[in-house]
């Protein structure tokens, strides 16, 4: 009987084992796999756990506009450029202003035309008055007269009616200028208060218009959009912005974070090129309108937290730039703030 000899196998030398596959690519794998989910986490959960918004570069502003028609002749600052208060930005014209400023320009010298006349007809309505009432007296101390005589008989019939016509007449015209008297006084305060108005308006406008010279309202930066010689702008459309104060992030919070955000956290803010810290100062309320730069920017479908950030270095960034904003949670802390404290 033959023994059986054990066959070698070729995996079964030792110099052809197999080789099972290296865990450096299974590490491989299952990091791959880790962070995948943790991404998938991130973006599904992510915002309950860590402050992630964006924000806006922002600076208070004066906003240079007029309300009437005008053309740009000569423009004396540019972009970026800082001027003080009372300096000269810009020359303009308006001839809807000029033309509103020669009408009231007429009509207060009709207005003056009118008041003078009244006041003349008044005055010698006044000084008449005085013979007319020294006259009604005359005649009627000579009516008295007559009355007696007329007693016994010695006044004819048509002298009698003559007296009684001049009184009469004495009468009417006496209260005929008692109250043309009144009625002109009237009017002419009526006439003097309108003058009174349109010198008032004539002042303002000519005050505002300023000859068409138009000078910073404050000193600051001058905004990316300034006018050139020539542009023509409706009445309430913006000619150019003075930029005040420091740079400050105006951020939208997402409303679904686990964690309590207050004033005094320190932030990240992140733009195109830069980063800088920040701090949340101001929690500002929903009600609250939202600045017209934030709405154009980021269109915002539905009301959420704002938030007030100042800049450690507000020079880093420009006015409008839109940024993120990141905040790291200690959530120690916050654990133990929540459920021990």
């Amino acid at each position: 009987m033959k023994a059986l000899r054990k066959r070698l196998r070729p995996d079964s030398f030792e110099s052809e084992q197999r080789k099972t596959r290296g865990s450096a690519s299974r590490r491989i794998y299952l990091v791959m796999l880790i962070l995948f989910g943790i991404g998938v986490i991130r973006y599904i959960w992510g915002d309950w756990f860590l402050l992630r918004s964006d924000g806006l570069v922002l600076r208070d502003q004066s906003v240079i506009e007029m309300g009437y028609l005008v053309k740009v002749v000569e423009v004396s600052v540019d972009e970026g450029q800082m001027v003080k208060e009372g300096e000269l930005l810009l020359k303009i014209e308006s001839m809807e202003l000029l033309e509103r400023i020669a009408d009231l320009s007429n009509r207060q010298a009709n207005l003056m035309q009118i008041s003078a006349e009244f006041t003349l007809i008044a005055e010698t309505a006044k000084k008449l008055l005085l013979p007319a009432q020294e006259r009604k007296e005359q005649i009627g101390r000579i009516v008295d007269r007559i009355n007696k005589l007329a007693d016994k008989g010695v006044v004819s019939e048509v002298g009698y009616q003559d007296v009684l016509k001049d009184s009469f007449e004495a009468s009417e015209t006496l209260v005929k200028l008692q109250v043309e008297s009144a009625t002109l006084e009237g009017k002419r305060r009526s006439v003097d208060e309108a003058l009174y108005r349109s010198e008032q308006a004539l002042r303002k406008l000519e005050e505002h218009y300023n000859n068409g010279i138009i000078q910073s309202p404050t000193s600051g930066l001058v905004g990316a959009s300034v006018p050139h010689v020539g542009n023509v702008y409706d009445a309430g459309e913006p000619l150019m912005a003075i930029y005040t104060g420091e740079a400050y992030v105006l951020a939208y919070l997402p409303n679904q974070y686990q964690f309590v955000i207050k004033p005094g956290m320190e932030v990240l803010v992140t733009g195109g090129r830069f980063k800088d810290k920040g701090v949340l100062v101001e929690m500002i309320p929903l009600s609250a309108a939202l600045p017209q730069e934030f709405q154009n920017t980021f269109k915002p479908t539905s009301r959420n937290q704002l938030a007030k950030i100042v800049l450690l270095d507000p020079s880093k960034f420009p006015v409008n730039e839109k940024v993120t904003i990141t905040l790291k949670i200690d959530w120690i802390d916050v654990i133990i703030d929540k459920f021990i404290n």
